[in-house]
This record gives C-alpha cells, sequence and structure tokens, in this order.
C-alpha cells in the first residue's frame, strides 16, 4: 500500500515537473490570441497569469479598439475579484465607468461592459463590511 502511494506521489511530482511555461505571445499577435490565452489561463485558475495578458494587451496595443481595450478592463477587474482583491477591483470599476462618462457616445465602447461594470461595482459595495452594518 506505501509502495503504491509513493509510486503515485512520484509521477505526480514528475507531471507537475514536466509543465510548461505558457509560451510567449508574439509581437504580431491579435487581440483575439490575448483573449483566447487569458480566458483558457483563467479558466484553469491561473489568474496572475490571465491578469498578465490582459496587461500585456493594453500595454501591446495602444491603439486597439474601444471594445478591445474597456473588455480587457472589465476582465481585470473580474480577475481582481476572483483574486480576493476587492479595493482594487472597486477603483478600477469605478475608473471604467468614469471612463465611459467621459467618452463620446459614438466612440464604439461596448454597452456591456457598462452595465456589468456598474452591476460587478454594487456587488462589491453590497458585500463591503460597512454596509451590512
Amino acid at each position: 500500500m506505501k509502495t503504491a502511494s509513493l509510486t503515485a506521489l512520484f509521477f505526480g511530482l514528475i507531471l507537475a515537473s514536466c509543465q510548461t511555461a505558457p509560451a510567449p505571445i508574439p509581437a504580431d499577435a491579435t487581440p483575439e490570441i490575448y483573449f483566447q490565452r487569458a480566458q483558457a489561463a483563467s479558466d484553469m485558475n491561473q489568474y496572475d497569469e490571465a491578469l498578465a495578458l490582459y496587461k500585456s494587451f493594453l500595454t501591446q496595443h495602444p491603439d486597439a479598439t474601444h471594445e478591445d481595450v474597456f473588455s480587457a478592463r472589465y476582465e481585470i477587474g473580474l480577475l481582481l475579484l476572483k483574486k480576493g482583491q476587492h479595493t482594487q477591483a472597486q477603483a478600477d470599476f469605478e475608473t471604467i465607468l468614469a471612463d465611459f462618462e467621459n467618452l463620446d457616445k459614438s466612440a464604439g465602447a461596448p454597452g456591456w461592459v457598462k452595465v456589468l461594470t456598474a452591476k460587478k461595482l454594487q456587488e462589491i459595495k453590497d458585500q463591503a463590511p460597512e454596509a451590512k452594518g
């Protein structure tokens, strides 16, 4: 019995050590590639990797569409919530909403981001300790 447990542990360690780091994203990668890789990382609970990918996208694509920029910023806020960083997520969501207000209505920013950001922001405020008192 002990041998079987040790063998399973040994093979588990070998498999874990064989995992490779994610491949770097090419300089000419499309926004879709960033979003797909970030979503895959998030689906595997690799929140730091997903955050890094969205932030890298924002840095590498300063000329991205408003839709892509606001979508990435919203996803960053969600990941911060998943990581338990509610204060930072709240600040990010508030900034997203403020930026929406300052944006020309015809600029092509996705309305769904505004709606979901407001919803998440309200959820954070409702769950705040002072809101329960």
